[in-house]
């Protein structure tokens, strides 16, 4: 057990020591800008960041658990520890901030030219489907989904990945986008792909994504070509063996980002969302489990 605690007090510093200069050398404050007497708060918004996502890097299952345990083990590190109706309501408040903070992370270490991507979603769960008629969690946003690999209706998200290719290891995820759960894979695809940051990339998704004018338009006009499996076409009884092979290779070098959202989801517990009351809060869940889980990506594995 001591080994452990000293474990976490050095995780706990180093992540400190990552989160704390990004207010004096990014534009990170701009997203936690106060206009109020309280625009200095005792307890620092790199305190506040760091005890979230020390909490969940630990395996903390929820925002509560996570207060309680710095409140138990770390109060003398934090003095100034608001009440956990104040920690809640600035955590939630300031849920941009910390996707700012994932793509510093991604533009620090995870993106490379010339790779290999992958895109793919992932249902965001606020409550079963049978719950929908009561459910007023996160409204208006949250709609009615179906997942076809879980073969589930769902009240909830729908989590959009993009991830780059890793020669030996999980693939690291450069950018991702929460959208309601009745949205096509593809309409999502079509008001993201065109604006992530990235070019130069040959990128994989399932057939949810073919659609031969927006494949053609994404490559022309922002060098990005999304490759999709070889459907049959119509009177088509039977794929010839050359689309059979290259089905297979699209199919294991795809497979990769279902690897990559269910280590997420072990690890940090993404796609359950039952917890959540708010759209503020469905958006923070997201933002604090992915910040998570590409610091265990990038120094923990």
């Amino acid at each position: 057990m001591k080994k452990q605690s000293e474990d976490h007090d050095d995780l706990m510093i180093q992540i400190y020591l990552l989160i704390e200069p990004l207010f004096g050398q990014t534009e990170l404050p701009l997203y936690m800008e106060r206009f109020s007497n309280n625009k200095n708060p005792y307890f620092t918004d790199a305190e506040l960041f760091t005890c979230a996502i020390f909490t969940e890097v630990i395996g903390c299952k929820n925002k509560k658990q996570g207060y309680r345990f710095i409140r138990n083990h770390y109060a003398s590190w934090f003095p100034k520890l608001p009440q956990y109706e104040v920690y809640n309501r600035r955590l939630n408040k300031y849920h941009e901030a910390l996707a700012y903070i994932f793509l510093i992370l991604r533009n620090r270490y995870g993106i490379s030219p010339d790779s290999v991507g992958m895109v793919d979603t992932a249902p965001i769960t606020v409550c079963q489907a049978h719950h929908a008629f009561h459910s007023r969690t996160a409204q208006p946003f949250v709609s009615k989904g179906y997942c076809p690999a879980k073969k589930k209706y769902y009240i909830g998200a729908k989590l959009q990945i993009i991830a780059q290719k890793q020669i030996k290891g999980l693939p690291i995820p450069i950018d991702y986008h929460l959208e309601t759960a009745s949205k096509h894979d593809l309409e999502i695809a079509k008001h993201t792909l065109p604006y992530v940051d990235i070019e130069n990339m040959d990128m994989y998704g399932d057939k949810a994504y073919i659609d031969k004018d927006f494949q053609l338009d994404l490559f022309e006009n922002n060098s990005i070509n999304l490759i999709t499996p070889i459907k049959k076409q119509k009177y088509q009884t039977e794929l010839t063996l050359f689309q059979k092979a290259f089905n297979t290779i699209h199919s294991s070098i795809r497979q990769t980002i279902d690897t990559l959202f269910g280590w997420i989801n072990e690890r940090t517990g993404i796609e359950n969302a039952s917890k959540v009351r708010s759209v503020e809060g469905l958006f923070y869940h997201i933002n604090i489990k992915m910040v998570a889980a590409m610091i265990m990506l990038l120094f923990l594995l």
